[in-house]
């Protein structure tokens, strides 16, 4: 910092000395039963949050992008959302599922219809700027954090993006698909869901099996 605003000279002591590496990605996703558990109490806590949920598990959505959706983002024609200005700077198309096309068609109707409305505004028609402490809340109540002390492990909003790149390698989505829906710059970041995918790469290996018996 000090050399950013020039208030030293010479060569920086520090310029050699990497700091100190510590593996910060969340590992913890969802099962089925898990997630339907917890929907199920969102919904029946608060609409908004779950429609909100729903969009990050279903397309992979951080929060902030769920916030920062207008209507003119939404293509009801090919099902697909345009996530502009994300977090890591790289747009992206994220698509309907079933689940998602109800919810967005249901919202439509309540707004007014113009393309500058925010899709999820605050009750003062506003950005949001965080989720609801209610997730939290209920993520206690049914107690999907008991008893863990890594954050990695704990279940937080972001989970739900990340039970959605799980599920997806989990039914055999290629991992550079998988990195694209995610938004992800490199496969370095997928390469986490790696691990999730080892059947599929059996049954990849297998398919070369015999490829030599009839020479």
């Amino acid at each position: 910092m000090a050399f950013a605003h020039d208030l030293v000279n010479g060569i920086n002591p520090c310029y050699k000395i990497k700091k100190p590496y510590k593996d910060s990605r969340r590992v913890r996703f969802l099962t089925p039963e898990e997630a339907t558990n917890l929907l199920e109490k969102i919904k029946d806590k608060s609409l908004e949050l779950y429609h909100e949920s729903i969009l990050s598990l279903f397309a992979g959505l951080r929060a902030g992008e769920i916030h920062n959706l207008h209507w003119s983002d939404i293509n009801f024609d090919n099902k697909s959302i345009y996530i502009r200005d994300p977090k890591n700077k790289h747009s992206r198309h994220a698509y309907f599922t079933p689940e998602i096309e109800s919810i967005l068609l249901s919202k439509k109707d309540e707004s007014q219809k113009k393309i500058d409305n925010l899709v999820f505004p605050s009750r003062s028609g506003k950005m949001r700027t965080q989720i609801s402490a209610s997730f939290k809340r209920i993520v206690e109540e049914i107690g999907l954090n008991e008893g863990i002390s890594d954050p990695r492990q704990k279940v937080v909003f972001h989970t739900l993006r990340h039970t959605f790149a799980s599920w997806l390698v989990q039914k055999g989505t290629p991992l550079y698909t998988v990195a694209e829906l995610m938004g992800h710059k490199s496969l370095t970041m997928t390469s986490r869901y790696a691990h999730l995918a080892q059947e599929n790469m059996r049954n990849a290996v297998n398919k070369i099996s015999g490829m030599l018996d009839n020479l």
